[in-house]
């Protein structure tokens, strides 16, 4: 099972502003004059930056939610924020993408009139799982190249089909918000309610679960043979709480012994404390339910637009200290989630 993170910021995105990007680089020539002062080649240059402490060399990412799990044929995608945009850029890359433009011009005028989608291109499937239709995860999809493309079918599950079909394309492709029309779609696109008691897809079963968020949001869990992977952004635990026992206990129930899990962090927790009621969590609680459902590694996820590379690194810091402090010697990972960052397990 490979998992890839394409976007991983919360609300809206936030592309790094020029002083952050020029004091990153301020400080790789600083240390790479004062640890490399004869040495200029490529190699050692690489070497350098890979020994850079996390952060100092990159950037966590200014892209809204979008995660991609590839499991043997299987490619399934959770979420359609604006980095739906660089997934579908993966998927379909500009020499393909320029050949089945110009097939689709040549199929208009009718110079050659063929079925390119199932006769003369493999035919490809894509399972779109949406947690729910807030703005920021459901902006990449008017820019996600396989639903474009006529050899692509691509599943769409969600708590209520036609709100997400509603989200997706109607309001999305409406005259006022964006040019380009709901017919432009060549792609079949099968919106889907998410049944109850799961889905299975190959060798792999995935289950949801309903969380507190303004408008209401699913949690997934992913289950191969071997492994089992849950995605869990835009939800509160605090609202969990004073809903009673019962609801925090469905969430560390469905958490339980993860190999990963994926959840929203999108405030410190003094933050949190001034917007309790807005639908996301703070990273030292979610260290305390992964904690007690046996979590083997966990991800901060949803950042917020208004945090840096730095105060995020320093909520990392903190969520280990913690991680430490309640573990009494057990061994859970605590991660940033970072754009373009792919874990085999």
């Amino acid at each position: 099972m490979r998992l890839k993170f394409w976007g991983v910021r919360g609300s809206i995105p936030c592309p790094p502003s020029q002083e952050e990007f020029r004091g990153k680089i301020k400080s790789i020539l600083e240390q790479w004059v004062a640890a490399q002062p004869n040495c200029r080649d490529e190699h050692d240059l690489d070497r350098f930056l890979d020994s850079l402490p996390k952060g100092q060399a990159s950037f966590v990412g200014g892209n809204t939610p979008c995660l991609s799990i590839d499991f043997g044929q299987e490619i399934l995608v959770f979420d359609a924020g604006t980095g739906l945009k660089n997934l579908g850029q993966y998927l379909v890359p500009n020499h393909i993408s320029e050949l089945l433009e110009l097939f689709y011009l040549t199929e208009k005028i009718g110079a050659l009139g063929f079925d390119i989608g199932g006769k003369y291109w493999p035919t490809h499937r894509l399972h779109l799982f949406m947690t729910h239709t807030h703005w920021d995860h459901i902006q990449g999809f008017p820019f996600f190249r396989p639903a474009y493309a006529p050899n692509y079918i691509i599943d769409i599950y969600g708590a209520n089909k036609e709100a997400v079909k509603t989200a997706l394309l109607t309001q999305q492709t409406s005259p006022s918000l964006f040019p380009v029309p709901m017919d432009a779609y060549r792609a079949t696109i099968d919106f889907k309610d998410f049944p109850r008691q799961g889905q299975k897809i190959g060798d792999l079963f995935i289950e949801a679960l309903p969380l507190p968020h303004p408008g209401a949001s699913l949690a997934y869990r992913i289950k191969s043979p071997t492994k089992t992977v849950v995605f869990a952004t835009d939800y509160e635990i605090q609202t969990l709480e004073l809903e009673g026992g019962a609801s925090l206990i469905g969430l560390i129930d469905f958490i339980a012994q993860a190999d990963i899990f994926i959840s929203d962090a999108q405030y410190t927790y003094l933050e949190h404390a001034t917007k309790t009621g807005w639908g996301h969590s703070n990273a030292l609680s979610v260290v305390e339910i992964a904690s007690k459902a046996g979590v083997k590694n966990l991800y901060l996820f949803h950042h917020d637009p208004n945090y840096s590379d730095e105060k995020l690194l320093d909520i990392l810091d903190k969520a280990r200290a913690y991680a430490k402090l309640i573990q009494n010697g057990s061994e859970m990972g605590v991660f940033l989630a970072t754009e373009g960052l792919t874990i085999q397990i």
